[in-house]
């Protein structure tokens, strides 16, 4: 949340605080994130809340789109086309297959982002496309559960 940049947590959050997200915040340099600002009209949202949800959305867009294409929007229909759902994330992910092995379609990559006043929502990219061997070696074979 940009707001806390310019709050008495700033020095902390500047000298202390790493962002590990999924995709680039608003900024990035993606198709998906073109959109995200297109959709805005040149305006800036509140948080980059905005950004993950649009992202989010991703999925059940595809999900809905393939249920209209088999014809069946029930509820069942869109549970029946989940499994093998292809899903383009425009750039902001890697593309995703839906079902199977969940150890082959696990997106196994992060962004590193660290506070910074000058970018638009409060936080600028300090690695894209990082992984390591904690999370090359996970195994999804089952829920995830402490």
């Amino acid at each position: 949340n940009p707001a806390l940049l310019g709050s008495p947590a700033s020095p902390a959050l500047q000298a202390l605080y790493v962002q590990v997200a999924p995709w680039e915040p608003f900024d990035g340099d993606t198709p998906a994130h073109e959109a995200i600002r297109a959709s805005l009209n040149g305006a800036l949202p509140v948080n980059d809340g905005y950004t993950f949800g649009w992202i989010w959305s991703y999925p059940i867009k595809a999900a809905l789109e393939a249920a209209v294409e088999s014809g069946d929007v029930t509820r069942a229909g869109l549970r029946a086309v989940v499994d093998g759902l292809e899903v383009d994330y425009e750039g902001a992910l890697p593309p995703r297959t839906f079902g199977g092995d969940s150890n082959e379609t696990a997106v196994r990559v992060a962004t590193i982002n660290v506070p910074d006043p000058n970018a638009p929502l409060g936080v600028r990219v300090i690695a894209k496309d990082v992984t390591g061997p904690t999370a090359d070696a996970h195994d999804y074979s089952s829920p995830c559960a402490f």
